[in-house]
């Protein structure tokens, strides 16, 4: 289960870093600017993100519903 909570900082923190990065992209684009690091580290958070929550998943499958 240490595990599992450290996964999900590691993800919050990950959520955090895209955030800032958006803000960062968005700062740019406001201002016209070609940063295309920016796109590109929110393109990279956005697929690590997508990548851990895969994991989350195989490793935490659904509950399943049974009639009865």
């Amino acid at each position: 289960m240490a595990t599992d909570e450290q996964i999900q900082k590691r993800l919050a923190l990950a959520y955090r870093l895209l955030a800032l990065e958006i803000e960062h992209r968005e700062r740019v684009r406001s201002e016209q600017l070609d940063d295309s690091d920016a796109e590109k580290a929110v393109r990279l958070r956005q697929a690590h993100i997508e990548r851990v929550l895969q994991v989350l998943a195989r490793r935490r499958p659904a509950a399943e519903l049974r009639a009865g």
